[in-house]
């Protein structure tokens, strides 16, 4: 089962993620291809280089479009048949390098690799997303993107539509991790909750 959290930097993802997965027992992946590049569950520095690379190449939105496509192909191969929850999936990277250009390779993709079994997209204001990343590091280059956030949902959902994808959009700005756990679980399509208590 594949559950994947969407959503832009301060929105919570990774806190909910990783909760979400463990009172699930799932297995939580963050940057798959990491686990191709680098040795170690916690090392992450080559992908971390190859990364930079690729998000440097703005004029590029087929490159990058395949790397973190190549990515999505590769959690599926590396944890098939498991239970995993991903911190971004399908349409973060859309949001990123979706365009004219790059229609096909998202389609191409998710032909070939399937959709999530559900898709929980997590947004906030921009202030509250500043005021989060700002606790977590005042340096923190993402601090620009929050002007982002409207549109970054905007083109988040409109994929996972276009795509038929499930998906519950939870917005986290006056929710603690816990609470947003809760409406994710209590979100879960009957035929998942199912599964799960096998």
């Amino acid at each position: 089962m594949h559950i994947a959290i969407e959503g832009m930097d301060g929105v919570g993802k990774t806190t909910a993620g990783q909760k979400l997965a463990n009172k699930l027992g799932f297995k939580y992946v963050e940057k798959p291809l990491h686990y191709m590049f680098d040795e170690g569950e916690d090392n992450v520095d080559n992908y971390v280089k190859i990364r930079d690379y690729i998000n440097e190449q703005v004029e590029n939105d087929t490159l990058r479009a395949w790397f973190y496509g190549l990515g999505n192909i590769y959690l599926y191969h590396r944890f098939k048949g498991e239970n995993v929850i991903t911190d971004r999936h399908f349409a973060s990277n859309y949001f990123w390098c979706g365009s004219k250009d790059t229609e096909k390779i998202f389609e191409m993709l998710v032909y070939l690799i399937g959709k999530p079994d559900i898709t929980f997209l997590m947004y906030t204001s921009g202030e509250e997303a500043e005021r989060r990343i700002r606790n977590r590091n005042p340096n923190d280059p993402d601090i620009h993107k929050t002007k982002l956030y409207t549109s970054a949902k905007t083109k988040m959902e409109s994929f996972l539509k276009r795509y038929e994808m499930d998906y519950v959009a939870i917005d986290t700005t006056n929710l603690s991790a816990e609470e947003v756990v809760d409406q994710m679980v209590v979100s879960l399509p009957m035929k998942l909750r199912c599964e799960l208590e096998k």
